[in-house]
Formats: C-alpha cells, structure tokens, sequence
C-alpha cells in the first residue's frame, strides 16, 4: 500500500484581526517603554498633588479663621484678591461700623469676578450702614444728611435686589428707606421740630408692589 503524505492546511487570520493583534503589539511596546519613566515620576506626582491639597487646606483653614474673627469684631485687613467669602465678610465688618467709603472696592471687586449672590449680599450690607446713618441723623434733628443717606441706601437695595431678586431682607428694607422719604418729603427745611407725614403714600418701589393708595 502506498502511503500519501499530506500537508497540513493553515486557516489565514482575517485582516481585521491582524490589525488588532498588531495594535496590541504596539500597546505592550509602548507601556514597557514608558513603564520605567512613569515609575520614575509617580512619586513626585503624589508629592505635588499633596502639596497642593494641603496648601488648599491651609488656605481654607486661614479664610475661615479671618471671617471668624471679622465676626468678632477684630479689624483684619483683606485684600480685594482675597477668597469672596472673606471679602464680604470684610464688607459685613465695615458695614457695621459706618466704613461706607471703603466697601464700594470690595464689592466692585466681587462684581469683577462674578460674585452676584455675594455681591448682592454686599450691597445690602452698605444699604444697611447707608439707612442707619440716616437714623442717626433723624434721631439728632439733623435733616440736611439724612435725605442723601436715604437715597444711596435706596439704591443699594435696589442693586442688591437686581442680583438677587428673591432677597426678601433687601425688599423689606427697601421698602422701610421708601417710607422715610414718603414721610419726610422735605429734607431741606431748616426749622421747626416737626415734619409733615405722608401715612397715605406707603407703596413701594418693590417689583411687583402695587403703586398709589390702597
């Protein structure tokens, strides 16, 4: 018996898994290749992502620490650079001791970086030291600066109320500032004690507010 001697048949590999085994070829090349430079690295990766997260932490540890004692009553000098929470909390300081000409930076700062609830909130804070002046003003007889102090409390609710529309505390001290103007509608007078009183006029400017007598 003659014996046929066969030759074994290879099944060629499709061309998409050619490219595909090739590509993983590629793969594994570049990893051992960069294997050693990105070991090398790592370390110092790490080191600067911690540094940085601890900077953060010590910034926001500094800030809060300053707003505290803003708070409290200490005077700390803030920069117009510094975090916005910081920065209103400096407005909020000098609002309350009548430091009127030294907040209007601040906020002009925050409105630059678009800080508009914070901004807002600043404003109603100057709208505030603008309106006690005034009380003050009108509890000592003293007309002649309280109509201006009004006017600029005016507009510093309004400001705030533009940024924040739904700031209730700005509504309701903008409509007590409207009052006092209504009530007093003669700041110039020089004598007499006594004021004349509008009680009918008690609208409000207030968006949405309804005008005239009720």
């Amino acid at each position: 018996m003659t014996t046929i001697a066969t030759v074994p048949v290879r099944t060629p590999v499709p061309p998409r898994a050619a490219r595909a085994w090739t590509a993983r070829a590629d793969l594994r090349g570049r990893w051992a290749r960069a294997r050693p430079l990105l070991i090398a690295t790592l370390p110092v990766l790490l080191l600067a992502v911690t540094v940085a997260c601890a900077y953060g932490a010590w910034r926001i540890t500094r800030d809060n620490t300053a707003i505290q004692a803003l708070a409290a009553g200490r005077d700390i000098a803030v920069l117009a650079e510094a975090a916005p929470s910081l920065v209103l909390a400096r407005v909020q300081f000098l609002a309350r001791r009548g430091a009127v000409e030294a907040i209007e930076p601040l906020i002009e700062a925050l409105d630059r970086r678009g800080e508009t609830d914070r901004a807002a909130r600043a404003r109603f804070a100057l709208g505030n030291a603008h309106l006690r002046q005034a009380f003050d003003h009108l509890e000592r007889g003293d007309l002649d600066p309280a109509g201006p102090r009004i006017t600029l409390a005016r507009q510093e609710y309004r400001r705030a109320l533009q940024g924040r529309p739904e700031f209730w505390d700005a509504k309701f001290n903008l409509d007590v500032a409207s009052r006092l103007l209504r009530d007093f509608p003669d700041f110039d007078r020089k004598s007499g004690d006594a004021l004349a009183a509008e009680p009918k006029k008690i609208w409000t400017d207030i968006p949405g507010q309804p005008r005239g007598e009720p």
